[in-house]
């Protein structure tokens, strides 16, 4: 039986692990996601693993060979938090922006919850508001 510092190192590797995953298709992601597995974004409907993939995969088009850093990691019983900044550059279409070769920065806080030893659950705020400002979709404040 793991300790609850044990168990908490886990999860946190699990989400390193999952996050991974996401941006680079990293690991078996049976081993990483539950059967059950759901997504929240603001502004989508809960995702299903498909569901998601297809969203990171419009990202992914948007600004190939980005790359992110989890700036802070915390963990509390089965929740992680992680706050994440993404870098790159506007290299494809995305949100309907053809594009525009202008570098990017994307910040945001993520959640995993994680069951059994895998995530079921992922939770994220992401601030796509800066990002459509960035590539020129929104005009600067």
């Amino acid at each position: 039986m793991t300790t609850g510092a044990n168990t908490t190192d886990a999860n946190k590797a699990l989400a390193r692990r999952a996050i991974g995953y996401n941006h680079g298709r990293q690991g078996d992601p049976v081993e990483i996601f539950a059967p059950e597995f759901v997504a929240h974004m603001a502004g989508q409907p809960p995702l299903d693993r498909a569901a998601f993939e297809q969203f990171l995969g419009g990202f992914e088009a948007g600004f190939r060979g980005y790359t992110y850093e989890i700036q802070d990691q915390v963990a509390q019983g089965d929740v992680v938090y992680n706050r994440v900044t993404w870098t790159g550059v506007h290299s494809g279409d995305f949100a309907g922006v053809p594009a525009t070769g202008r570098p990017i920065e994307l910040t945001g806080i993520n959640m995993f919850r994680v069951k059994d030893g895998r995530v079921v659950e992922q939770r994220a705020e992401l601030d796509f508001f800066g990002l459509l400002q960035q590539i020129g979709a929104m005009p600067q404040a």
